[in-house]
C-alpha cells in the first residue's frame, strides 16, 4: 500500500477456464490464528501505532461473532507517540498466482484522515510486487486498485514501477468506504495467473452463486473490474511472486496525509492530517473492518488468457489445403456434421510434423468459425513462431475449452493443441 496517484483507466475481461480448489480457509473463529500482527513503524510515513494481539484484544479491537470477523482502531482515545493506535494484519503464508475471494460487510468508512487497505505484496518491496485490491483515503468514495513493481513493468497503460504503480479507478459509487458499507457491503475477488491479474466487484445482491464453491469459475463472471494483462510489457511471473495477504488502516502519511489540503472537506476540519487524527478519536468509530469470508483458491495450471471481444485475425492463404470458412457463430459450428466444420477439417489436415507457421496460417483460416479455444491456439501458433516459450497450460486450456463433452470439435482442438506442445518446448529446447 504506497502512494499513488489517480488515474481513470477502462479494463476489459480476460477470462480463463482454470479448475480451482480451496488453499485456506481465512473465515471465522480461526481468521486471527492464520495472521501475524506487525508492530513496526509504518513504511507508509502514516501516524499509527501497530499493536500486537494481545494489546488489540485488551483495548476492545477485535471481535468475532457468528462467523462475522471485526477488527478497528481505537476510536476514544487522544492519540500519543506513534499515532492512533490500530491493527495491521500479514498472512503467515505467502502465495504465488491463485484466487483471492473476500466478502466483506463493513470496511473502514471514507472518513477524513484514514487510509485502509486490503492487499497482498511480497519480500524485497516492490520486487516481489504489491497488489491493492481495495485502497482509498480520506473521503474517497471509489476504490483504486493498483500494482507496484520493481523496473521493467507496464500494466493498464503505464508503468508499475515503486510507489506510484499502474492502477485502476473502477467506475461506480458503492464499491468503497462509506457507500459500500450502506450498500451493504460486497465481494471482492482478485484472480492472478501468469498472464494477468483481475480484479471483480460485486455488491450484496449480484455475487456469483459460486464464487465461494468448492471450485469457482472466474470464466463466467463476465466482465472485470479490473484487468492488469501481461505479455511484452510485463513478466508477471517475474514480477510478482511470494504474496502475503494484508489488512491494515494506516492514518495520513504518505498519501491521506499529502492530499489532506486538496480535500476540502478535510481541510476544513484541521491545519493538518495529524492534528485532525491525533486530536478527534471519535471520527474513527466507522473505521473498522467486518469480514464474512476470506478464502484462497489454487489451481493446477493459473492460465494465460485473451478476451475475444476485440481480436482481429484475418485468414491467411495456407500452404496446408484447409477448406474454405464461413463466418459461423460457436452455436452453429457445434451442431455441424463434424466433417464439414473447419476446425475439424483443418486438425484433419494439419501433419505431426507441422510447422508452426502452418499451423498459424492454418488457424487463421479456421478463426472466425471456431470458438474460443481455437483463437487461444492460434495465438499460441504466433507465440510459437516468433520463437518464444509457450506455457503448457495455455495449450491445455486451449485444449478443452471448446467443449468438454468428448465431441470431434473438442478432441480435434485438442489434437493440434498437442501439436503445438511440441513445437513450442522443441523451440524453447533450442
Amino acid at each position: 500500500m504506497h502512494f499513488t496517484t489517480i488515474l481513470l483507466a477502462g479494463a476489459l475481461a480476460k477470462l480463463g477456464h482454470a479448475t480451482y480448489y480451496l488453499k485456506d480457509d481465512y473465515s471465522g473463529a480461526n481468521f486471527f490464528n492464520m495472521f501475524n500482527f506487525d508492530t513496526f513503524d509504518d513504511p507508509t510515513h502514516g501516524y499509527v501505532n501497530y499493536v500486537d494481539q494481545a494489546t488489540a484484544n485488551s483495548q476492545g479491537l477485535l471481535h468475532v461473532s457468528n462467523g462475522q470477523v471485526t477488527f478497528g482502531v481505537d476510536h476514544t482515545n487522544i492519540a500519543s507517540g506513534r499515532g492512533r493506535t490500530s491493527v495491521r494484519l500479514t498472512s503467515k503464508a505467502q502465495y504465488t498466482r491463485g484466487l483471492v475471494v473476500v466478502d466483506l460487510a463493513h470496511m473502514p468508512g471514507s472518513i477524513c484522515g484514514a487510509w485502509p487497505a486490503f492487499w497482498m505484496t511480497g519480500p524485497n518491496w516492490p520486487n516481489s510486487g504489491e497488489i491493492d485490491i481495495i485502497e482509498g483515503v480520506n473521503t474517497g468514495s471509489q476504490n483504486q486498485i493498483t500494482m507496484h513493481t520493481g523496473p521493467g513493468c507496464s500494466l493498464a497503460g503505464s508503468s508499475c514501477q515503486g510507489g506510484l504503480g499502474c492502477h485502476i479507478k473502477p467506475t461506480g459509487s458503492n464499491n468503497y468506504g462509506t457507500n459500500f458499507n450502506n450498500a451493504g457491503g460486497g465481494v471482492y475477488a482478485m484472480q492472478w495467473t501468469s498472464g494477468y491479474i483481475n480484479v471483480w466487484f460485486w455488491p450484496r445482491g449480484r455475487i456469483p452463486d459460486d464464487v465461494f464453491g468448492a471450485n469457482p469459475r472466474p470464466s463466467t463472471w463476465g466482465a472485470t473490474t479490473a484487468s492488469f494483462v501481461g505479455g511484452d510489457n510485463c513478466n508477471i511471473d517475474q514480477h510478482f511472486k511470494n504474496n502475503n495477504i494484508v489488512f491494515d488502516t494506516t492514518f495520513c502519511g504518505d498519501w491521506a496525509g499529502n492530499v489532506w489540503g486538496q480535500d476540502s472537506t478535510c481541510s476544513a476540519l484541521a491545519g493538518s492530517c495529524q492534528d485532525y487524527v491525533h486530536n478527534h478519536p471519535e471520527a474513527f468509530s466507522e473505521a473498522y473492518w467486518t469480514v464474512n469470508s476470506l478464502k484462497v483458491y489454487k489451481s493446477d495450471h493459473d492460465t494465460p488468457s485473451v478476451n475475444l471481444t476485440n481480436v482481429q485475425m484475418k485468414p491467411i492463404a495456407s500452404p496446408i489445403d484447409a477448406p474454405p470458412v464461413t463466418k459461423a457463430t460457436t452455436s452453429e459450428v457445434n451442431t455441424q456434421d463434424a466433417t464439414s466444420s473447419p476446425l475439424v477439417q483443418v486438425a484433419g489436415q494439419v501433419p505431426s510434423a507441422a510447422q508452426p507457421s502452418q499451423l498459424t496460417q492454418a488457424y487463421g483460416k479456421a478463426y472466425e468459425s471456431t470458438a474460443t479455444g481455437s483463437a487461444n491456439i492460434s495465438i499460441a501458433a504466433r507465440e510459437v513462431e516468433k520463437g518464444k516459450p509457450v506455457l503448457r497450460d495455455t495449450l491445455t486450456d486451449a485444449a478443452v475449452s471448446p467443449s468438454d463433452d468428448g465431441s470431434t470439435e473438442a478432441h480435434s482442438t485438442r489434437k493440434v493443441s498437442r501439436h503445438l506442445y511440441r513445437h513450442a518446448h522443441h523451440l524453447h529446447r533450442s
